[in-house]
């Protein structure tokens, strides 16, 4: 097998995948900013826990 095989199997995996997309409408973006904004409040949330044990430990916040 050489990497021209690898790469235009590749490419050919990806186009299939943005021929679907298409049909999904608007729900890929919808899924991709609800993660993303779920990251950020859990992200959020552990840095609020964080810096409550190190003002408690007084060590750096």
């Amino acid at each position: 097998m050489s990497w021209n095989e690898i790469v235009n199997g590749l490419g050919d995996i990806f186009a299939a995948t943005f021929k679907i997309l298409p049909a999904l409408g608007n729900l890929p973006n919808i899924l991709f900013s609800t993660v993303i904004f779920a990251g950020l409040v859990y992200w959020i949330l552990e840095l609020k826990k964080y810096k409550t044990i190190a003002k408690k430990n007084g060590t750096i916040e």
